[in-house]
């Protein structure tokens, strides 16, 4: 009998995927202590994170989680509808609200399902989302997951983004877009976006992922930064970059979550979070509001390594975040830069398509707070001679 390969064709699409440089494939950390790995057994810095403010091993953080896990155990058991929450979901969707200066939250077990429960839930068919290009694959996802019409506007393009909002027959809007874009580092313009909204009644979903803990003079992300967090109808964002944990969030009003409550099948479905990670959350909140040292910190390190790169040439966007990303363009180029780099102990994965588009391959170098000024001068030094090596070989 015939042996049938049911899976030819995707081997045939992943030789064809390594030819374009397209390939993925995991590198195993064997051990991980804050911005250290070992990896093959060499040990490495870590600058690909988006453990911004190092509170993912921060004591306190693992002391909550140690002792509630001895209370409570390592899993919930069921979704929040049926026995799944505890007095420690309460307790943080409280203490997100009350940060966030919102009447209610809701908790995810991930940012991803946080974006996908609240589009897909809040759009119908007879009404529009309006993405910015840039914005995060969870929002395009869960764009189509709803039922609306999807248009997508050049990024930053305000005009653009009104002539579509101009010429639109619909029930509602629902503009949404990032406030931090995870690949380009730069903010979104939120003010104007606030002033579009309000001028044609429009909805403003804010995915505050990679700002919360960051951004703001206490930390609350991009719309405190611009000061117009009162204008956001719909914010987003996760425990697992700057908070160091894991999971995800909806903040706004008392009725837009009571109807995620019902309608969001990512929430209605999904098993919940464990207490031990509720608990841990919470400890990263008060660090946050208390510990502003953390982000002046980052701040500063991410000045030292922005001047530095700017300085010896490295092709670096202009953005102002604690996500510096270096363009090569050329896919093989970007994974050679990435592997010239990690011989020098430095792991920054190469990000190509689809993350980002065609020739637009970059090194996405990001920050965190528990970065030494050593650590930063090594980078830069490792870039010139990878500056060097490229200005030679072109």
């Amino acid at each position: 009998m015939k042996t049938i390969h049911k899976f030819d064709w995707a081997a045939k699409e992943l030789e064809e995927l390594k030819l374009k440089n397209l390939y993925r494939k995991f590198r195993v950390l064997e051990e991980l202590k804050g911005t250290r790995a070992k990896v093959q057994g060499r040990e490495i810095t870590l600058f690909c994170g988006n453990d911004y403010l190092g509170l993912s091993q921060h004591p306190r953080l693992i002391e909550a989680f140690q002792r509630v896990s001895n209370e409570w155990g390592v899993g919930s058991g069921s979704a929040r509808l049926i026995s799944g929450t505890s007095k420690w979901h309460e307790a943080l969707e409280k203490r997100i609200a009350d940060f966030l200066g919102k009447e209610r939250a809701l908790l995810f077990s991930s940012g991803y399902l946080a974006n996908l429960g609240v589009l897909s839930s809040l759009a119908g068919s007879d009404d529009l989302i309006i993405l910015d290009k840039l914005s995060h694959a969870s929002l395009v996802d869960a764009a189509h997951l709803s039922k609306a019409t999807l248009r997508i506007y050049p990024h930053g393009n305000l005009e653009y983004l009104e002539n579509i909002i101009k010429k639109a027959k619909v029930r509602r809007i629902w503009i949404v877009t990032d406030s931090l874009f995870s690949m380009d580092g730069d903010l979104a313009p939120l003010p104007e976006l606030v002033e579009l909204k309000n001028r044609y009644g429009a909805y403003l979903v804010i995915d505050e992922a990679h700002a919360t803990g960051v951004f703001g003079s206490t930390g609350k992300g991009v719309s405190e930064h611009f000061g117009v967090s009162d204008a956001i109808d719909v914010h987003i964002g996760t425990l697992s970059k700057a908070l160091g944990v894991f999971g995800g969030f909806v903040a706004g009003s008392n009725e837009l979550i009571e109807y995620l409550i019902n309608h969001a099948r990512t929430f209605l479905f999904d098993t919940a979070l464990p207490a031990p990670v509720c608990a841990a959350a919470l400890q990263a909140f008060d660090l946050i509001e208390r510990e502003s040292v953390l982000r002046s910190q980052l701040w500063g390190r991410v000045e030292q390594l922005r001047k530095g790169l700017k300085g010896i040439g490295a092709p670096i966007l202009e953005s102002r975040s604690p996500i510096i990303p270096v363009v090569f363009g050329d896919e093989l180029k970007t994974l050679e830069a990435a592997e010239f780099l990690l011989k020098e102990g430095f792991l920054i994965p190469a990000v190509r398509y689809p993350t980002v588009p065609r020739g637009k391959a970059r090194l996405r170098v990001t920050v965190s707070s528990i970065h030494s000024e050593e650590d930063i001068d090594r980078l830069i030094f490792a870039f010139k001679s990878l500056v060097s090596l490229a200005d030679k070989n072109s």
